[in-house]
């Protein structure tokens, strides 16, 4: 495949809970320079309380709703058309309409964790409102089949980050793009 050029558009974090986007994006913004937005924090922080609440007061619609309104402000906004690292919640490819405006916005990585890391990444995990009080696994079974192909559909191409170290992730996705014309 040939490199992707990103020296003017974002790199596009989705995956599901516990792929490691948050990480990931970290990582990446020092390896690049570029500015981090992470959508569910900034979600959190305009509202002024954590996903979990934000679940349990209003509901997972209107969470929706929230990406869906942070998407299109990101771009339709000039100042955020500048290159960033973006990172984002989970469930942000349900909506048809961000499904588009994420690959309006750069190159879009998916990050893909088989079903035992996920379990293991999200073992202790309080903040996971899809999760709660349920049968993790079959629930994560559940959004890996809902959700894959909506990845796929979204995704410029797909890590398989199961068995990787953050830093191998992030080489993985410098390797797929031209960078600042490296």
């Amino acid at each position: 495949m040939p490199a992707i050029p990103t020296k003017e558009r974002s790199i596009v974090l989705i995956g599901l809970m516990g792929s490691g986007k948050s990480t990931v994006g970290r990582e990446l913004s020092r390896a690049t320079g570029l500015p981090l937005l992470d959508t569910d924090q900034v979600i959190e922080e305009q509202v002024g309380m954590d996903i979990p609440h934000i679940f349990a007061k209003q509901g997972e619609a209107h969470f929706r709703a929230l990406e869906t309104a942070l998407l299109t402000y990101l771009r339709d906004t000039p100042e955020y058309r500048i290159a960033h690292v973006i990172s984002t919640g989970g469930g942000i490819i349900l909506r048809p309409e961000n499904r588009e405006i994420l690959r309006s916005l750069g190159l879009v990585v998916w990050l893909d964790v088989d079903l035992p890391n996920l379990l293991a990444r999200t073992a202790r995990a309080q903040n996971r409102p899809l999760l709660r009080g349920l049968d993790r696994e079959r629930r994560l079974r559940e959004l890996i089949t809902s959700r894959s192909p909506l990845y796929e559909q979204t995704a410029h191409f797909r890590i398989n980050s199961s068995e990787l170290k953050v830093g191998q992730v992030v080489d993985a996705i410098l390797q797929q793009t031209t960078f600042l014309g490296a």
